[in-house]
């Protein structure tokens, strides 16, 4: 996954496949460890005031994270679609760094978002990602959560 060609071949073949609403990942991307974070808060800490049970590292890291993110933020938006920039290194040999815009319609009020999110991937030297760190406007994440509740 190092070699950055194949990193942003990855980075799209996620992209694409989210907006078809396939919860696939390339072969390694992610290890099992791998942990996100939303504006710098753990998913694991979000989940649970037991962040470090088994269970809820089980269903916050790694491919199940992504997917289970995944799958929330497609309830919030049920439309959504992704679109993303430029990757840039910024001369970290391990850390890419991308924007992202998520646009749609959010359940429960119709009210249209485009979020512009910031997404850091930090490898590892074997190559999967160690963490993956987005980050975005406090009021359109707020917006995200509430729609997400909606039935």
């Amino acid at each position: 996954m190092a070699a950055p060609q194949t990193l942003i071949d990855a980075v799209d073949r996620i992209i694409d496949d989210f907006n078809r609403r396939k919860l696939d990942l390339p072969d390694g991307f992610f290890s099992r460890k791998t942990q996100f974070l939303i504006n710098g808060a753990p998913f694991e800490t979000l989940l649970s005031t037991a962040p470090n049970d088994p269970l809820i590292l089980m269903l916050a890291r790694g491919p199940a994270g992504y997917r289970f993110t995944v799958q929330a933020l497609q309830h919030a938006i049920p439309d959504v679609k992704a679109e993303r920039g430029d990757l840039v290194t910024d001369g970290d040999p391990f850390g890419v760094t991308t924007k992202v815009w998520l646009s749609g319609t959010l359940r429960g009020n119709g009210v249209p978002i485009n979020a512009l999110v910031t997404i850091h991937l930090r490898l590892t030297e074997a190559g999967p990602i160690e963490i993956a760190a987005a980050s975005m406007n406090e009021t359109e994440l707020a917006a995200i959560r509430e729609a997400r509740l909606k039935p």
